[in-house]
């Protein structure tokens, strides 16, 4: 009798407990996106499109912060998300203690990370960034189509058609890599690039993807769906047949899915407009030096593109292309 009695007694445990992990798994997941103003990328159109995409296979909210540095630098941000989405550009930035923190919401604290595109080249003159993701890039090729391979089988490439070309996006130059390849990309110099991939470090899981340059890579269905199974995958919601699952299936209509934008005061996206006059004031500020450079009589192939090159450095920093783009300030 005693041990029927335990029996029952674990039974019922064990019934509990299954109750409250299916109470658990039917809480929709929250997700933060850390975003830019956006110089060269239209984050004001991307980000809307990219977390209805994602809310199509699964059930998802999203916050939005946008270029919150101060809080990025001096807060535990991803306390209360399942998830921490990075699609932002900040090239220029070196701010050590910056990096450190928002590395210590992922190595530290455990909070799992996808990182987007623009992100990995984000702290590119530092080597403090992405040993969080495991791929370390400085440059990219010109926009054009990208062929994607697939490297083996797993449950992420779920739902990505065979030879996937995205119309038009950058391939980034891998420096160093020390992650679980999932999708490459051939090189102008026929090198194979990694383009996606799995990276795990202090414990929390990381998706990285370098795609995602244009509205066109972003509003693709097999990108969306690319970046949705990395996010189920890395808080643990994917399974073998790269399906979340059931108490997690996605809501009727995705409409309404990122409920709070947070900015510093005066801080908005740039959009459309704002990037045209970014590249209005970067044409401005090395068109005459191209020009000087390619009529130079003395100054010819080498030459002349270690001129050119040397323009660069009269363009202007983001941060002054966004002061002077934003809208109602450009």
């Amino acid at each position: 009798m005693k041990a029927l009695a335990v029996f029952f007694q674990r039974a019922l445990l064990w019934s509990v407990a299954a109750l409250v992990s299916a109470g658990a798994a039917a809480e929709t997941l929250r997700g933060l996106i850390l975003t830019s103003p956006g110089v060269y990328h239209n984050y004001a159109l991307q980000t809307p499109t990219l977390a209805a995409g994602i809310a199509e296979h699964f059930d998802i909210h999203f916050d939005v912060s946008l270029a919150e540095t101060a809080r990025w630098k001096n807060t535990d941000y991803g306390t209360g998300y399942d998830v921490l989405i990075y699609n932002l550009c900040m090239a220029d930035e070196t701010d050590a203690a910056l990096i450190h923190n928002m590395r210590r919401q992922t190595d530290v604290l455990g909070v799992p990370a996808v990182v987007l595109h623009c992100s990995m080249h984000s702290f590119r003159n530092t080597d403090l960034w992405w040993p969080m993701y495991g791929l370390q890039t400085r440059a990219h090729e010109p926009e054009t189509a990208l062929l994607q391979e697939p490297v083996g089988d797993h449950p992420i490439l779920t739902g990505i058609p065979t030879n996937w070309t995205l119309a038009a996006d950058e391939l980034y130059r891998n420096l160093a890599f020390k992650g679980q390849p999932l999708l490459t990309s051939q090189a102008l110099d026929g090198s194979i690039q990694v383009t996606a991939w799995l990276y795990e470090e202090g414990g929390a899981r990381v998706f990285g993807t370098t795609l995602g340059h244009s509205d066109s890579s972003i509003a693709d269905a097999a990108y969306q769906r690319l970046v949705a199974n990395g996010i189920l995958y890395v808080t643990g919601n994917l399974g073998p047949d790269g399906l979340p699952p059931v108490a997690l299936a996605p809501v009727s209509s995705p409409d309404g899915v990122i409920d709070h934008l947070g900015a510093p005061e005066g801080v908005r996206f740039l959009g459309a407009e704002g990037q045209s006059c970014a590249y209005r004031r970067m044409a401005m500020a090395v068109a005459p030096c191209y020009l000087a450079c390619s009529l130079h009589p003395f100054k010819w192939n080498a030459a002349a593109d270690a001129c050119r090159q040397d323009c660069q450095s009269r363009l202007p920093g983001n941060a002054s292309l966004i002061t002077a783009c934003m809208p109602d300030n450009g």
